[in-house]
């Protein structure tokens, strides 16, 4: 359409050139009489339609030209996207590899983070969070335990209590995953809520006891959502609790270890959330063992 408005602008533009020229030439041989007035206006007349012709060419070169150059860039945007779309798959590839990486290092979490991933964008939806955040929320939360890839096996299938040393390990796995995830670029904002995802809202968690709303939100979130999957999973120290339980647990502690506002969101996303997560014991099975989880093994 503008390239229609700008066409028929110039042809109208070169129509007047062409006029103006056209009264200015017949009122200066206007001095002229009889057959040679006749064959003098002919002439310019001639002339003039030759220009306007000209004019018409040069503006069909013109038009083909920007369309061309406007093929060449509809071309080059169409390389550039179909280039971005293959690193977003790759990129998507290698998420899903390390994920599955992580999983693999303890064969106790099989799962886990995508589980805490669905859980805590539900959540997250709950509170009103942006599209966007719900999404930097979930590579976040897949992302979580990257940092447990440094903790030793042995540790982290141990079923008799650990020691401060072993549970020292089990800590900097915070640490660890937000200097990877820090190392790429799109993933600096998720490496600070892996950081402290388990920060304590009453200031006693770690790595650097954050208090309160000064620990990044998604980071409360992600705590709810983590806390619950590995309370209602089973573990080498423990076996897995009841929802009523778990839900126990949460209220328990909201206000403590919890942001009383993210179990609250938690509670109002409980139905979506019973769907996908349901009790992998048998309703009898009551929880036999301690509860080892805001400063250990979740």
């Amino acid at each position: 359409m503008g390239q229609l408005i700008r066409k028929y602008k110039h042809l109208t533009t070169s129509l007047v050139v062409l006029a103006v020229t056209g009264v200015m030439l017949f009122g200066a041989i206007s001095s002229f009489s009889g057959s040679a007035r006749m064959e003098t206006a002919i002439c310019i007349a001639v002339a003039m339609l030759g220009l306007l012709l000209m004019f018409l060419h040069l503006e069909r070169i013109s038009t083909l030209r920007q369309v061309e150059k406007n093929w060449a860039l509809a071309g080059e945007n169409v390389r550039l996207m179909e280039a971005l779309n293959e690193m977003e798959d790759r990129y998507g590839a290698c998420m899903k590899a390390l994920v599955s990486a992580v999983d693999a290092h303890d064969p106790y979490a099989s799962g886990h983070s995508e589980r805490v991933a669905s859980v805590s964008v539900k959540i997250g939806r709950a509170m009103g969070l942006a599209e966007e955040q719900l999404k930097s929320l979930e590579k976040a939360a897949l992302f979580h335990d990257v940092g447990m890839l440094w903790v030793p096996t042995a540790i982290l299938v141990k079923e008799q209590p650990l020691s401060p040393d072993e549970q020292a390990a089990i800590r900097r796995h915070t640490v660890h995953g937000a200097e990877l995830l820090d190392c790429v670029k799109p993933l600096k904002e998720e490496s600070q809520v892996v950081l402290h995802h388990h920060e304590r809202f009453d200031g006693t968690g770690y790595p650097y006891g954050l208090k309160g709303h000064a620990i990044p939100l998604a980071a409360r979130i992600l705590a709810v959502a983590d806390a619950f999957d590995a309370m209602t999973s089973e573990r080498p120290y423990r076996s897995s609790l009841l929802m009523r339980e778990a839900l126990e647990e949460l209220y328990s502690n909201a206000g403590g270890q919890f942001d009383p506002r993210v179990v609250e969101a938690f509670l109002n996303a409980l139905d979506d959330i019973s769907r996908e997560n349901e009790p992998s014991t048998p309703a009898a099975k009551r929880f036999e063992a301690r509860l080892f989880s805001m400063v250990g093994n979740c």
